[in-house]
Order: C-alpha cells, then structure tokens, then sequence
C-alpha cells in the first residue's frame, strides 16, 4: 500500500539538504518505489513530504541511501519520520524545481 512520509531533520540547512540530495543521487536514479518528493523549511528544521509505494521502499531507501548519504556529508540530524496511508498520490508530469 503506497504511504505519505512525512520526514523532518531538524538544524538541517538548505546547502547541507542539497549535498545529501546529491549523495543519495535521488535525482540521477530515481529510489525504487519512490513516487514524490517535496521539501520546505520551517524556522531552521527541513521538512520533506514523500509518496512511495510502501513502508519497505522508504526503509530500504533509508538503509541503503540516504543513511550513508547524510554519515558522509557529516549531518548529524536524525531523520524523524511519521507515516500516513496514502488516500491517493498524483503525479502528472515529471518535474524538478530547485
């Protein structure tokens, strides 16, 4: 069943995001069962909103990427991660905004 993640790492900065979204190669090799992703800024914590295609695919996302990305640009934030049932996810076009 598809899942909305709503992830926070909070202190994180938008150069230090940037640098994880690179290492994680996120836009080069789309995550197996990654949908969506949409990020923003609240104060000085980073706010991402994910659509995947389950819980697994985030976690092994989270294992095998984003884990070692953020340990080899020195974040020392933890991912905090709250997950919801996706009602629907909608993607009309393949579109990067940075």
């Amino acid at each position: 069943m598809a899942v909305i993640a709503h992830v926070v790492l909070r202190g994180v900065t938008k150069a230090q995001y940037d640098a994880v979204r690179e290492a994680t190669g996120w836009l080069e090799d789309t995550p197996t069962g990654g949908l969506a992703h949409l990020t923003w800024w609240e104060g000085e914590d980073c706010h991402s909103c994910d659509a995947w295609e389950s819980e697994d695919a985030f976690a092994a996302f989270g294992e095998t990427r984003l884990g070692p990305a953020i340990g080899k640009v020195g974040v020392e934030a933890e991912p905090e991660v709250t997950f919801h049932p996706a009602h629907e996810v909608f993607v009309p076009q393949v579109l990067t905004i940075t």
